[in-house]
């Protein structure tokens, strides 16, 4: 194989020329389809980057949610507690009162049937002793009729 400097030229020439058609015909189309792409690529990835930065406010977001009704929750309960608290004292001092007062009251009926009892009694007990001195009186007693009578007499009571 001989080379020789006319074939090379040729060549050379045919690279050039093969070279500048290429160009011509594949550069604009190929770098037109390449910029494209590019640009393509840059703008989902800034939207990649937005919807990152989407969620990460909507999930600070919905932290601070999260935390307002937990916190609020728990004010919910604590004010809870605290008036279930106030309504048990109420109830109980109410309880109270009316226990205090029905407790007076119920001495106050006891001292007045103790107080009837006792005037009741004494009646009686001067009634049983007029009678008891009635019949001693019907007739003149020896001390065993007076015993025979008292005796007799609380029978009848009885």
């Amino acid at each position: 194989m001989d080379l020789h400097p006319v074939d090379i030229l040729i060549a050379l020439i045919n690279i050039i020329v093969l070279f500048i058609l290429l160009r011509l015909i594949l550069w604009k189309p190929v770098n037109r389809y390449l910029s494209a792409r590019s640009e393509r690529v840059s703008s989902e990835l800034a939207n990649v980057d937005k919807i990152r930065d989407e969620a990460t406010s909507l999930r600070s977001e919905y932290e601070n949610k999260l935390e307002d009704a937990e916190t609020r929750s728990l004010d919910i309960m604590r004010s809870s507690q605290a008036k279930a608290s106030e309504d048990a004292a109420e109830i109980l001092k109410d309880a109270r009162d009316k226990s205090e007062i029905m407790l007076r009251e119920a001495r106050e009926r006891i001292a007045e049937e103790k107080e009837r009892a006792i005037v009741n009694s004494r009646h009686e007990v001067a009634q049983l002793a007029t009678d008891l001195a009635a019949r001693i009186l019907k007739r003149e007693v020896s001390e065993s009729d007076t015993k025979n009578i008292v005796e007799e007499f609380f029978l009848e009571t009885r």
